[in-house]
């Protein structure tokens, strides 16, 4: 079922995000940002997560898209952000962190919280919180390994076991599948690994 994306009562940062990637011919991704964010909402409701934090990080989650991946390596410079190694070889793995960039620069946006959510909603982290975890499920809803958690739908909220074991099966995937990312980023090993020894002690 096609899901309802309401315009209505919108918050001054939604009305700021829409003007900005309508200013660069991207309303494709204003789009795209509102369904994150309705599906972020919907489940971060059943865990009590706070509302404002999950709509501003799944809002300015892709952010990034208003400049050219090309330049994502001279933004990073500009600002001082750390570079790894794996960011430099694949540039384009900097997209999270250049919308944590533009969300402190261009939006005001000071919770480390949303922020963390935002930097790290390609790839996870280690040590990820569970605004983290739902940022990065929102943001690959159309991935296989979601379809299942029919998050519109259900009225009782997956178990924490359940989330991580979906996040790492996108995970694994996405590690072991050349054809989705080329360069690994450490950031996601860590998270693997770390939800791999976590599932393991679940079930014992």
């Amino acid at each position: 079922m096609a899901m309802t994306i309401s315009y209505q009562n919108t918050s001054p940062l939604e009305e700021q995000v829409k003007n900005r990637f309508k200013q660069a011919n991207l309303s494709h991704e204003y789009t795209r940002a509102m369904m994150v964010r309705s599906h972020a909402l919907s489940l971060a409701a059943q865990y009590g997560l706070d509302k404002d934090q999950v709509s501003a990080a799944a809002l300015l989650h892709n952010i990034s898209r208003l400049i050219e991946p090309k330049n994502y390596l001279a933004t990073a410079e500009e600002y001082g952000t750390e570079i790894l190694p794996a960011e430099r070889q694949n540039p384009y793995l900097l997209h999270q962190k250049i919308s944590r960039i533009l969300a402190v620069e261009e939006f005001n946006i000071s919770d480390k919280e949303v922020l963390n959510a935002i930097s790290c909603h390609t790839t996870l982290r280690p040590s990820a919180t569970l605004l983290d975890k739902i940022i990065f499920i929102a943001s690959k809803q159309n991935s296989e390994q979601f379809k299942n958690l029919n998050l519109q739908n259900n009225k009782k909220a997956p178990s924490e076991q359940e989330l991580n074991k979906s996040i790492f099966n996108c995970l694994f995937n996405e590690i072991n599948d050349k054809s989705i990312v080329s360069t690994v980023h450490p950031w996601a090993k860590g998270a693997l690994e770390e939800l791999k020894t976590k599932l393991h002690m679940e079930a014992i």
